[in-house]
This record gives C-alpha cells, structure tokens and sequence, in this order.
C-alpha cells in the first residue's frame, strides 16, 4: 500500500520540484533594484544570516572564555608569584630585625664588661623550671668547664638576674632574685640606706630590714650594696613600687626587677676578679 500511495503522489512530487527549479532559475536571473543582488542571493542570504549570527555570537563566547580562562590562570600565577615574595621579603625583615637586637644586647654586654673588673662569660638561657608557681630559676649553657662555679653572680645588660645554685660540666641552674629563697645585698640609690633584698615570687622583691626613718619615693632604684660577698656594689636591681607592712621595728618596700626571666635569651655570668696589671 505505501508503494502504491508513493507512486500516485509521484507526479505531484516532480511537479512541485519543477516548479521550485524555475522559481530559482527566475530568482537568480532577477535583480532586486535595492541592492543591485539577485533575488536568490537576498533570498539566501535573509535564510541563513540567522544561523550566521548565532554561529558566529557562540565562536565569540566560546573564544572570551578561554581568553578569560587563560586570563585568570595568568593572575592567578602571578598573584601567587607575589605572595612568595612578600613571604620572603618579611622574613628576611624579621632575620634583620633579630640581627640587630642581637648587635644591641651584644653592645650592652660589652659597655657591661667596661663598668665591671670580672671576667664576662656569656650564656643562653636553655630552659625555664615550669614546675612550681613559686620557684623562679632557669638553666643556662655554660658550666664547670667554662669555669662557672656555685653562687656566681649572673647579670644581664639591664641589671641583676641571680645567682647559679646548681653546677655541672656544661649547664647551670640560676635562682632568680625572684625566688622565694633568695636574698642578696642591696639599697636604695637615693639615700644609701642598706637592706637584704629577697625574692617574693610572682616576678617581685622585697626590701627589707629598712630603719623606719627611710625616706623613699615610688620609683626609686635600687642597686646592690655588695655586702653579701657575691655582687660587686652599686649594680642595678629594680624600682621601688610601694611600702609593705611587715613589722614595727622596720621597713618593708616592694621592688619590681628591671629584667623579668621570662623574655630573656642571653645572660652575663661574673666568673671571677680579673688580675691587676700592677701586681
């Protein structure tokens, strides 16, 4: 039956064809006045300029994405480039900035060895005691073979630290003046009035057995009165922070050290006199 249908619809078919033939041979041969094209040409031309526009409206976002992509991948190398060498920069500014505090401390030092007749010995802090509220002692680098003996004064550029309480071949351990136990020689700068300073923990001292007539002012220093045998007289101790009532036959005053333990990395031992080059 389809054959059959194909077969009657055949001469409408060619006909139709035919007609569309000289449809397109009259348009060829036909020119539009307008434009001076032939009207097949317009004719094309108004079929397939849609298609046109939209082929061509995809190339062109096709081509800015990948311009983009490879756009942002450039930035994104560059930006990554920038940031390594803003990593680099600020830490050779922090190495820099190291280097010269350690020229700082390292002239303090010395200005330090000029002031004190003793043999300087410098030494790391390499550990703090971490396991009482109460102790205040850290542990240095430097031991017997450095020459460093028990109760050694130890100093840093700002004034005193403590003294070494325990010695072995290459490290020591220093009580703080802090400590709770520890007491050395020491006085009022202003004045000259003479007390045994000991250690009140929590970062703090106290200047004690001071005739009730003392006259002291807040911020007052307090250096070493060398009466103890083991700090040479007139070293920096602290400041006078205010008075504290301990007892009715003396005076009591709170001292705050010029140097806390918990920011230092390098101390001064004082090992020991240096010989006279008149002896």
């Amino acid at each position: 039956m389809d054959g059959l249908t194909f077969t009657r619809r055949r001469p409408v078919v060619i006909f139709i064809l035919v007609q569309f033939l000289l449809l397109v041979s009259m348009s060829y041969q036909v020119t539009d006045q307008t434009t001076g094209r032939r009207v097949l040409v317009n004719v094309l031309f108004a079929m397939f300029s849609p298609v046109q526009r939209v082929v061509a409206t995809s190339f062109t976002g096709v081509a800015n994405f990948f311009h983009n992509y490879v756009g942002l991948v450039g930035a994104s190398k560059e930006n990554a480039e920038l940031r390594k060498q803003v990593s680099e920069l600020t830490i050779r500014l922090q190495t820099t900035s190291q280097e010269q505090q350690e020229n700082e401390r390292l002239r303090q030092i010395l200005g330090l060895k000029e002031r004190l007749p003793y043999q300087l010995e410098a030494a790391e802090v390499i550990a703090r005691d971490a396991k009482s509220m109460v102790s205040n002692t850290l542990t240095i680098n430097r031991g017997e073979t450095s020459g460093v003996r028990l109760q050694i004064p130890v100093l840093t550029p700002g004034g005193v630290l403590g003294i070494t309480t325990f010695v072995s071949t290459h490290t020591s351990k220093v009580q703080l003046v802090t400590d709770p136990s520890s007491s050395i020689g020491a006085m009022l700068e202003r004045g000259r009035v003479s007390g045994i300073l000991a250690g009140a923990g929590g970062g703090l001292c106290i200047l004690r057995f001071l005739p009730l007539t003392t006259d002291w002012k807040k911020e007052d220093a307090v250096i070493t009165s060398g009466q103890d045998g083991i700090f040479p007289e007139g070293l920096p101790v602290g400041r006078v922070s205010r008075e504290i009532h301990e007892s009715e036959f003396y005076k009591s005053i709170e001292v705050i050290p010029f140097k806390t333990h918990s920011s230092l990395s390098e101390v001064v031992l004082l090992i020991q006199p240096v010989a006279s080059e008149d002896k």
